[in-house]
């Protein structure tokens, strides 16, 4: 079992690298599945750009957003070529989310 972390150009992109590389689409409940990934779509990452007067009555906190749209995946078999998602893998130093 593995994770990887993706980062792509926008909601788009992921739906349709996801599919190239196997995911299934239910058109029922319109989303995406595989039987042997969990799919966590994280999409739009903001943090924290700036803080004006920290801990004051008039804080006011900026925000900005990560580049891309972002997903997790775990895979539970690890045989599966997932070479055609290479280039979307990013190693994100503190992950958004992880799974547990």
């Amino acid at each position: 079992m593995r994770s990887l972390y993706l980062r792509f150009a926008d909601a788009d992109e992921m739906r349709m690298q996801l599919i190239g590389a196997g995911f299934l689409v239910d058109e029922e409940q319109g989303c995406l599945y595989h039987p042997d990934i969990s799919l966590d779509i994280i999409g739009v990452i903001t943090i924290v750009s700036d803080v004006e007067n920290p801990g004051q009555e008039n804080e006011l906190i900026k925000y900005s957003e990560e580049p891309g749209y972002h997903a997790n995946i775990r895979v539970m078999n690890d045989g599966l070529d997932l070479s055609p998602l290479h280039e979307f893998i990013v190693t994100p130093k503190t992950p958004a989310r992880v799974w547990a």
